[in-house]
C-alpha cells in the first residue's frame, strides 16, 4: 500500500460517496468502510480530503439521497 508521507501535494479525492449513489452498491458497508478508513488515515496524515457530490435531476442539491453516506458524516 502506498503511503502519505513526503508528499506535500498530496490530497485525497471522496467523490459520490451520497446515499442516492451508493444505497444499492455492491458491497456498500465494506466500500463506505474502506473509504472511511481512508479519510481517517489522510486526516491523521493532515493530508487535505476534497469531497465531491454529484448533482442533477435525479440528485438534488441538498435532499437526503445528495447527502454523504451516514458513516462518511462527522
Amino acid at each position: 500500500m502506498t503511503t502519505l508521507n513526503d508528499r506535500p501535494e498530496t490530497a485525497l479525492l471522496v467523490i459520490d460517496v451520497q446515499q442516492g449513489v451508493v444505497e444499492n452498491a455492491h458491497e456498500r458497508d465494506k466500500v463506505v468502510s474502506n473509504v472511511r478508513t481512508l479519510v481517517d488515515d489522510a486526516r491523521r496524515a493532515h493530508v487535505p480530503v476534497v469531497w465531491v457530490q454529484h448533482h442533477d435531476e435525479h440528485l438534488r442539491q441538498g435532499s437526503p439521497e445528495w447527502q454523504l453516506a451516514a458513516e462518511l458524516t462527522r
